[in-house]
């Protein structure tokens, strides 16, 4: 492995996770050939094969599965040595890697204008997966901070709640059940059910709420993104549950409409979401204490509180007290207390 560069590392956890060279290719802003290139250039000083085709992507050998375990941790290493070194010479820059739940990118810009202003100096990469990829990342030390509703379970995980988030159902202005006052869940018998993909943070809520209330959908239709969800929706494909950031300008311009359910709107949390056990950069840190200071505040106001539910959420959506853990230090303001 005397020929191996960081850069090859680099292509290759990208290349595994995504399973497909030219996607890799767009993530590290390169062209498919140099991405090909490199990979046959790493085969060759490791003289096995990692990477065998399937279809139009590609997949891990055996050998390639065990090679990722050891790029992966040399990776996370790195990083965590690049940190410290940036810790020690008290430096205010950094790389911020968050990974965020699809429905959270409606509300990341919003928490992001602000914490960029108090912190120009940082890089921000952000990667949108749903739950379990999201999970996934974190597992392997791929991302710093995660941004979701439910935390891991079976991961060693530092998961703090930081704001309210709200979902309930919708359909198109022009549905009959639309202005018919509260409705009950077997209401929807006859309805298409759009759903999101397994491993949806969103499915996840969708389907304890049918349990809970012992409904099960005559009919579903799946789809992997919330704009399809919404256009399926706008389209009367049927109805659906979703988070009410996703659809707050198309309620505010009456392109869909909230459906009364009893028992919503569902109230869940936004959470932010660390590794337990690895320390973490001052960019991390830096992200962590204005989020949990400020986040709930900025996206309150983010809420569509008009229409059938003005009171239930005027009354449900409160602003989460600050939190600040004793024996911490804001790294903002003790910087700038020594300057």
């Amino acid at each position: 492995m005397k020929n191996l560069t960081l850069r090859q590392l680099r292509i290759f956890v990208s290349a595994a996770r995504l399973s497909s060279f030219a996607r890799a290719a767009v993530e590290m802003h390169l062209t498919a050939p140099a991405i090909s290139m490199q990979m046959r250039d790493l085969e060759e000083d490791l003289g096995i094969s990692l990477f065998a085709k399937q279809g139009r992507g590609i997949s891990l050998t055996s050998a390639g599965e065990y090679f990722l375990v050891y790029a992966r941790r040399v990776l996370a290493s790195l990083r965590e040595a690049e940190d410290m070194m940036g810790k020690l010479k008290g430096m205010k820059t950094g790389i911020l890697l968050i990974g965020l739940v699809s429905t959270a990118k409606y509300v990341l810009p919003h928490l992001l204008a602000g914490f960029r202003q108090e912190h120009p100096g940082i890089q921000i990469n952000i990667q949108v997966r749903n739950r379990e990829q999201l999970v996934e990342l974190l597992r392997n030390g791929e991302i710093d901070i995660a941004i979701m509703g439910k935390p891991p379970r079976d991961l060693d995980v530092r998961a703090e709640p930081f704001a309210d988030h709200p979902h309930a159902f919708i359909a198109a202005p022009n549905h009959p059940l639309v202005g018919k006052g509260s409705l009950r869940i077997d209401q929807l018998d006859s309805e298409e059910i759009l759903i999101r993909e397994p491993g949806s943070g969103t499915r996840a809520v969708m389907e304890h709420f049918f349990e809970t209330h012992r409904f099960r959908p005559l009919s579903t239709m799946e789809m992997s993104t919330n704009e399809t969800v919404k256009q399926a929706v706008m389209a009367q494909l049927g109805v659906s549950l979703v988070s009410l950031f996703t659809v707050r300008l198309e309620l505010e311009h009456s392109a869909l409409a909230l459906l009364p359910i009893d028992d919503t709107p569902i109230m869940r949390s936004w959470h932010l979401v660390t590794r337990g056990s690895r320390p973490t950069s001052f960019a991390a840190e830096a992200f962590r204490y204005f989020i949990l200071e400020q986040g709930s505040i900025l996206l309150a106001s983010l809420v569509p509180k008009h229409g059938i539910y003005s009171d239930k959420l005027a009354r449900k959506v409160k602003t989460l007290p600050q939190r600040r853990e004793s024996g911490e230090e804001k790294p903002t303001r003790a910087r700038k207390k020594n300057q």
